[in-house]
């Protein structure tokens, strides 16, 4: 097992992912392991509860980035 994982005390029970603090251990059983609907951004893969929060992730962080590439 890698060091700096081992260090991590809070375990998901269901996927095994090591988290440092509770609060992203919460948020990733919200996401990943409960029956509420989740929004996935189509560039990343990223998850979110909100689909406001989707909207503003995709605004800030895939906006720039194709204004970048052209």
């Amino acid at each position: 097992m890698d060091f700096f994982n081992f260090l991590k005390k809070h375990k998901c029970q269901i996927c095994g992912r090591r988290f440092n603090r509770i609060e992203n251990y919460m948020h990733h059983q919200l996401l990943y392991h409960s029956d509420k609907s989740t929004y996935d951004c189509s560039n990343c893969g990223l998850k979110f509860t909100d689909m406001d929060k989707l909207k503003d992730h995709i605004r800030k962080d895939h906006s720039l980035r194709k204004r970048n590439d052209k």
